[in-house]
């Protein structure tokens, strides 16, 4: 279905918000409660950098005041773009052992040598046992060159168990314990609703990273509302709900949308998500001084109705490449196919544009997880619950990043 052109307010957002539009619907979260309140509830004051246009919010209950755009440096290759944002007042980098097969911590480290207190600084791993989470974080204070981190994180849980797993817990209050890490957290692609009760409900944890954008449903979204009232500071990770770059050119070079000539889409997802104050701060990957600009800019400004138009058109643009991660699909494929972390992999490649990422990431999958058993599948049983093609996307895996 075609969008309308010169379409009002009034009759966009019943048409395109509050109804089910053709092929889903896109902005799942935008329902009648967030669009009230978004619109009609004068919001808080913050704490701003008027000169620098920088919003600060307080990290929960750990108190630190952090700049509301964080820096993601999963993806950044040149210090001097970090080196900028930490000029720029942003105070709030994230990191893990396993980016850039640990450069990445290398590359943070020298750069916050000399100004380590002026950031607040989280690393992660993604092992499971008591011995593993503790060498390799004790590795990650090595690659940083220092000798505690902020908040050291269990990374990518996908299930309320592994949250109060016994290993997982232990050596976080060990690492805690011994100074090395000041406060605990968990990172989270998928579960996330579940995940965060069972934080809650431990009374353990002080920060939680998780993937929250535009295209999150009103389970996660009540989550996080859940976790910020219960004092755990909440990151937003994958803010965009899927970069797409061919698609963000397409849309700067050819889209001309009834007064949205000048308007981006990332920056309209970034907006969506700080626009939640259940958010603390936010970590989009920043890979250039144009990214960091952009994100930069949108601070201090309000989300708004041709936010809103913009998000929606990129999300029928996108809304059959973009894998929500919700986890229905886990476990089903009679064959082991790993399909949740394929798709994640995929869209590193797709829609980040980083090739190397999706391959190193694929290469980590045992050769029974991986997609090179569907080229002779006849027929996918493994249903989508928003209709993404599955058997097209592992088959374009597998072709791209085996």
């Amino acid at each position: 279905m075609k969008a309308k052109k010169n379409i009002g307010r009034r009759e966009f957002i019943k048409n395109s918000i509050f109804g089910a539009l053709s092929g889903g619907v896109y902005l799942n979260s935008l329902n009648r409660t967030t669009i009230i309140k978004n619109f009609s509830v004068e919001e808080e004051s913050n704490k701003k950098n008027k000169e620098e246009n920088i919003e600060y919010r307080k990290l929960g209950n750990i108190g630190y005041n952090t700049s509301v755009v964080g820096f993601g440096a999963m993806l950044t290759n040149d210090p001097s773009v970090l080196e900028r944002a930490l000029d720029m007042g942003i105070n709030y980098i994230d990191t893990a052992r396993s980016y850039k097969g640990g450069n990445n911590e290398i590359m943070v480290g020298k750069v916050i040598k000399k100004r380590r207190k002026d950031v607040f600084l989280t690393t992660k791993n993604k092992q499971r046992s008591m011995r593993t989470i503790v060498n390799d974080a004790e590795e990650s204070l090595k690659a940083l060159g220092t000798d505690y981190i902020d908040c050291f994180l269990a990374h990518d849980l996908t299930s309320k168990e592994q949250a109060v797993n016994e290993d997982i817990m232990s050596a976080l209050e060990k690492l805690k314990k011994e100074g090395k890490a000041r406060y605990i957290g968990i990172s989270a692609h998928s579960s996330e609703a579940e995940i965060i009760d069972a934080m809650i409900n431990s009374k353990f944890y002080d920060l939680l990273t998780v993937k929250y954008n535009y295209r999150s449903d009103e389970k996660l979204i009540k989550a996080v509302e859940r976790a910020n009232k219960a004092g755990i500071a909440v990151v937003a990770m994958k803010v965009m709900g899927g970069k797409w770059w061919t698609h963000v050119i397409t849309w700067r070079r050819g889209y001309t949308g009834h007064k949205m000539e000048d308007l981006n889409p990332c920056q309209a997802a970034l907006k969506w998500v700080i626009n939640d104050k259940n958010i603390a701060t936010t970590i989009p990957s920043i890979t250039s001084f144009q990214q960091l600009d952009e994100n930069f800019s949108i601070m201090g400004s309000k989300f708004s109705w041709s936010d809103r138009k913009t998000l929606d058109k990129f999300a029928r643009m996108t809304d059959k490449l973009y894998c929500r991660m919700c986890g229905e699909c886990s476990n089903i494929c009679p064959e082991n196919v790993n399909i949740p972390d394929i798709m994640r992999f995929l869209m590193y490649a797709d829609g980040y544009g980083e090739l190397e990422l999706g391959r190193d990431s694929y290469k980590s999958l045992s050769f029974n997880e991986r997609a090179s058993k569907c080229i002779e599948c006849n027929h996918c049983v493994v249903p989508c619950v928003n209709k993404l093609n599955i058997k097209e996307r592992m088959l374009r895996a597998h072709s791209k990043l085996a």
